[in-house]
């Protein structure tokens, strides 16, 4: 059953996005996709250039904690979109400059700046974003009141936080805080009563799975449906969300940018290889049955290029010929890897394998792997990390600038492939 006021379809890839979501758990790393933490990449991309992330994480996996703690903390700002500025300022900016993945990270920053620094800190943590000195300062110290607060709950990690959020009595012991400041038991308790603290980002959730913005009403009444689907409560569901939906926004992830990616490349390919037969884009690895739409499946599963060539015209059956160009990336935990397969028929002799490896490390590209599937057909593949997608800091054309970098770079190994094996045949 889905509400009637939500076309199904839209129930149906809502529901499948809440269903991908995993519980929250943190006895257990939270996996790359959901705690937005970055390894450094291999093949030392660190030199690839403006798509590389820094040297080191960013985010770890206690950071959903900090967010949610500084969400609380902005609750005062208004309006919504400066509320909304400051806090990806937070998460996007200060959280990776300042180290701040953890509470007690956090709590060293507190101590390092005391409370006559706290214009420095506001500068620091909002970066400009809350344009009122006055309101930017009452976010600090109503941060360090949370911070304080929790302490003396005996909260050090996101294991402590949520065990103690969810207890019964969470409630009444915000109540009887009398000593603490009424700001900070109103930000307190608007987080802990009915979760009105995480509709936002539920709306934000929905919104960005769905691709537009259905009305507040027929979103929670969704899942409130949803909720009796996986056998939770709507407050539960809704906290679930917004706790991994603030993490992907402190990534910065941005799902019509990277369909966007995917298509440049293709466009770009197609332009270069005028005789291709046929070429698909596709998603690999996506289990889910439900619907979700091609820019969810692409960071779900393993986005997959496979342009077709026709055999040259009058060969030989010995003559060796590229048949078949295939990009396709590895996973979204370490960076863009991409992993490029040139699928050829004929003879592949020994000594042309030798030439081949040989030019593309003259040519400084990524050594080849040969496989030799039968004795009239085979392949050639290599890796590589093209940087790492987090595309919060770039626009439409930049990334279509970097897609099409990629493609030239993916045509340069094609080209070279190409030109040797027609020096093959000519002899």
């Amino acid at each position: 059953m889905h509400p009637y006021h939500l076309r199904w379809y839209r129930y149906r890839r809502l529901l499948a996005a809440v269903m991908t979501l995993p519980a929250l758990d943190t006895s257990t790393p939270v996996p790359h996709e959901f705690s937005g933490q970055w390894p450094c990449c291999f093949n030392g991309c660190a030199e690839a250039g403006r798509y590389v992330h820094a040297s080191r994480p960013c985010m770890e996996p206690q950071s959903a904690m900090v967010l949610e703690l500084v969400d609380a903390a902005l609750q005062g700002i208004e309006p919504i979109s400066q509320r909304t500025a400051a806090w990806q300022a937070f998460a996007r900016c200060a959280v990776p400059q300042l180290g701040l993945g953890s509470l007690a990270r956090l709590v060293a920053l507190l101590q390092q700046y005391g409370p006559a620094e706290d214009a420095e800190l506001a500068l620091l943590l909002w970066q400009g974003e809350i344009t009122q000195p006055v309101a930017a300062l009452k976010v600090v110290q109503r941060l360090r009141h949370l911070v304080a607060f929790m302490q003396s709950q005996g909260i050090t990690d996101a294991a402590s936080w949520l065990q103690w959020r969810d207890s019964a009595d969470a409630q009444a012991v915000v109540h009887n805080a009398q000593h603490q400041a009424r700001e900070t038991i109103h930000a307190l308790l608007w987080h802990l009563d009915s979760g009105r603290c995480d509709v936002p980002w539920v709306l934000m959730f929905a919104r960005r799975v769905l691709g537009q913005a259905p009305a507040h009403g027929h979103i929670m009444l969704a899942i409130q449906e949803m909720a009796e689907v996986t056998n939770l409560s709507a407050k539960v569901l809704a906290r679930r969300i917004a706790w991994h939906e603030r993490l992907f926004q402190a990534l910065g992830d941005v799902p019509e940018f990277r369909l966007a990616w995917w298509r440049c490349v293709k466009r770009t390919l197609q332009a270069q290889l005028t005789n291709a037969t046929a070429a698909k884009l596709q998603v690999q690895g996506v289990k889910e049955p439900l619907p979700l739409s091609l820019a969810v499946h692409l960071r779900q599963g393993q986005p997959m290029l496979t342009i077709q060539l026709p055999r040259a015209f009058g060969a030989a059956p010995a003559w060796p010929n590229l048949t078949m160009v295939q990009l396709r990336q590895e996973g979204w935990g370490s960076g863009l890897g991409l992993c490029l397969l040139l699928q050829g028929e004929g003879a592949l002799p020994a000594q042309l394998q030798l030439d081949i490896a040989k030019r593309w490390k003259a040519a400084q590209l990524q050594p080849p792997v040969f496989e030799r599937i039968s004795v009239t057909k085979w392949e050639i593949s290599c890796c590589w990390c093209d940087g790492l997608w987090k595309p919060s800091n770039l626009d439409q054309a930049e990334v279509s600038t970097w897609a099409i970098d990629t493609a030239l770079q993916v045509m340069e190994y094609v080209q070279l492939l190409k030109g040797m094996l027609s020096h093959k045949s000519d002899k």
